[in-house]
Order: structure tokens, then sequence, then C-alpha cells
């Protein structure tokens, strides 16, 4: 057992969490957490690639599918959210992953035996519904694992894992679905997604369950484990807020990119899914492990620094995106797209780390949970259901192309008033920070 020399004891001299383990344990640990992401963003995101196809069997507009690809999955991942992430506070976090990737896995699989529109969505919520106990439960290990000063590299690195799942579902789903139908699609995802969970209850490790529960309660009544105490610090609730913008982005806009390419470049789904697939796999890799650096780096300096990184970064991804989409060239579009993917992507890592910096160690979860549950039942929830609307209205005078095209604008705008929030959340950034 190894411990950091620079890192100091906990409370009633117990060690800090991050000290049980060695520096390999952590990183093979961060692995597996990589791998339930991963999982996790492709039963999430295969979706994507079934938009034209699925639109196409059941007769829907896209405003149906903006519902299905985005309210369908929030519903349920937003709702239980926070009684998971409350329970993960207290309980065995390896326990409640391994479960929620067995839930959300099968569900996934029973997508592909649907009939019927109405079918599929409540198939999609209970996607959401079994994903809600994985993605909050493992950053809440991740700062466990991490000591603060190279916490912005574990959670960069484990970002990746989002894009690495979107495009591994954009490029092998688009394969499939192209070979074998949709149906097929998400069975196979779904039930190889098993597996995770098997590696997960071998590999994880809980530090709850390696240290006296006398010792652990005794810490747990010398902190606050409410949420009211989140509500009283301004950059939580700031950062909270502009987390919502970012997910209009990550999860409305970006969500039909793929259509997009099709529509307005002609592009066959399979060839579509593999350009921007690719395109996601660089800017996630460059921009998590840049922004995972510049986290750490200024983080050491103010912790004021990492908001105002994430909002600057938001600001700075605009105008790329903004030129992505109206151009016709598709080169001009795809070094745009990357500007701006890997500015976006630069900022995921200094936005949660801020709220770990803000939230304690005994409210990590309900904190990210409570991160989630705006990202997903704003960004997730409204951000494709309101780009469906506005493609649907806009397409009925100029065309399906132009349309999304323009719908598209405006999600990629919440961009400018997410950065905001950010930056507005670094002024009392330093007085909130807790330990």
């Amino acid at each position: 057992m190894t411990g950091d020399p620079s890192s100091s004891t906990g409370p009633h001299g117990r060690p800090q969490p991050w000290q049980l383990f060695s520096s390999r344990q952590r990183w093979t640990m961060l692995a597996v957490l990589f791998l339930v992401s991963t999982v996790s963003n492709i039963d999430r995101q295969i979706m994507t690639v079934a938009i034209e196809p699925i639109k196409a069997e059941f007769h829907a507009t896209d405003t149906q599918m903006g519902l299905l690809t985005g309210a369908a999955f929030a519903l349920f991942y937003a709702t239980l959210g926070l009684p998971i992430a409350r329970l993960a506070d207290r309980g065995n976090r390896k326990l409640i992953i391994a479960i929620s990737i067995t839930f959300w896995s099968l569900m996934t699989a029973i997508c592909g035996a649907v009939q019927t529109f109405a079918q599929m969505f409540f198939a999609r919520l209970a996607v959401g519904g079994g994903e809600a106990g994985a993605l909050p439960t493992s950053q809440s290990l991740i700062a466990d694992y991490f000591p603060p000063e190279s916490r912005g590299k574990a959670i960069g690195i484990f970002a990746m894992a989002g894009v690495a799942g979107y495009a591994a579902a954009l490029i092998g789903g688009a394969q499939i679905a192209s070979r074998f139908g949709w149906r097929a699609m998400f069975v196979t995802f779904g039930l190889s997604s098993l597996l995770i969970a098997v590696i997960v209850s071998r590999s994880l490790r809980e530090p709850r369950t390696m240290v006296p529960r006398t010792t652990d309660r005794a810490v747990g009544e010398r902190t606050d484990p409410s949420i009211r105490a989140l509500a009283h610090k301004p950059s939580f609730l700031w950062q909270i807020a502009g987390g919502g913008f970012y997910g209009i982005v990550s999860y409305g806009a970006l969500i039909f990119v793929v259509s997009h390419l099709v529509r307005s470049f002609g592009l066959p789904l399979a060839q579509a899914g593999t350009v921007y697939g690719s395109i996601s796999t660089v800017t996630a890799i460059v921009g998590a492990l840049a922004g995972g650096y510049l986290t750490d780096r200024l983080g050491r300096r103010s912790p004021a620094a990492v908001p105002m990184l994430t909002g600057l970064l938001m600001i700075a991804a605009l105008p790329a995106y903004v030129l992505a989409l109206l151009t016709h060239d598709f080169m001009i579009f795809a070094i745009t797209a990357l500007i701006g993917g890997c500015l976006i992507f630069c900022a995921g890592p200094s936005l949660f780390a801020g709220i770990h910096m803000v939230c304690g160690s005994r409210r990590r979860a309900t904190a990210i949970a409570l991160l989630y549950l705006v990202m997903n039942s704003v960004g997730l929830g409204g951000g494709p259901a309101l780009t469906g609307v506005l493609s649907d209205a806009f397409g009925a005078h100029q065309g399906s192309a132009m349309g999304l095209r323009i719908a598209m604008l405006i999600a990629f705008a919440a961009l400018l008033p997410g950065g905001a929030c950010f930056i507005i959340a670094s002024r009392t950034m330093t007085a909130d920070v807790e330990a």
C-alpha cells in the first residue's frame, strides 16, 4: 500500500482514501471505470446512429426522435440519479455500479426487440434509469482514488471514455446497423456490455470497506452531507447552471451531427458515422488530456482559475461550431468541428473538477448527481427535443437539411450563457472550496 508523501492524514488520524492504494492500483481501477463510462456512453449514444432508420420504420417526426433520443433517457436518469447518489455516498459503490451496468445492458438489448415507438420510448426510459447509478458513483470513486493535485488528469482520462463510447457507437454502431439492421446493433452492444459488470465486481475496491466503520461515522458527523449545504455555495450553483447549458450542446446539438452530415453533405449513414466518430475520437483525446493538464496546473495556483477555464473554453468553441454548420465545404466542416470539439472536451475536466473542489468528501456522488441531473434534464431531456421541434418548424419552409442546420445553430448558442455562468462562479470559488 503506497500513499502520496504530500498527502496528509484525514480526520481522527484516518488515512486519506487515496493513501490506501498504490499508484498501480489507482490507474488499474481508473481503467476499469473508464470501461464503465465507455459502455455507458455506447448504450446511451447508439440511438444517434439509429435516428434515421428508426424514424423511417416507425414513421416518426424529428420532434418524436428528439424526445426518443433525449427525454426518454433523461426522465428516469434524472429521477433516479439523486436517490442512487445518496446511497452511493453511504454504501458500497462497487456493488451499485455492477448492478447498474447489468440492468441497463439488458434494457439496451431489449431495445432491439421493440415493435412500436411507444415500446422503444419505455425501453429507453429503463436504460436511463440503469445508467443513473454509474457515472456519479464512478466520479465519487475517482475522487477517493486520486489526490487533489492529480485529480484533474484522472478526470480528464475518465472524460475521454465519453467520446470513446460515442465514437464506438458511431463507428461500430453504423457498421452493424448498415449490415445487420438497427435491431442487431442494440442487441450486440447491450449483451456485450454485461462483461463489464463482471470486471467491475472483480477489479474495483471500495475504500470504505478498508477502514473501521466507527471511524467513517465520526467523519460523517463532522461533515454535513446534506444537499442544503451545497445550496449555500454560490460557485456550486453557478457551475450547476453552466452545466445545464453545456449539456444542451453536448447532448442536444451534437447528437444531430450525423444526421446533419447525411442531409447536408449527402453522406451514407455508415460513412457519416465513421467520419464524425473519427473526429470525436481525436477531439476527446486531445481535449480531455489538455483539459486535465490545464486543470491541475491552474488549480494549484488558484481554485478560481478552474471554473474560469471552463467558461472561456465554452465561449471560444461557439464560433468554431457556427462556421462548421454554415459551411458547404466538407473540409472546412471537418477542421472547424475538430477545433470546436477539442475546446468543448477540454472544458470537461475543469467542469467536474470544479464541482469536486467545493462539494466535500461526503457529498461527492450527490454533487455529481446534481450536475448530471441538470445536464441530462436540461441538456439531454430538453436539448434534443428542442432541436427536433425547431428542425421540424424551420424544415417545413426551408427543407429538412436547412431546418436542422438552423436548429443546431440555436442549440450551440447555449455555449455563451453557459460560459458566463462558469466565469461568474469563479468569483466565489476560493471561498467555497472544501477539503
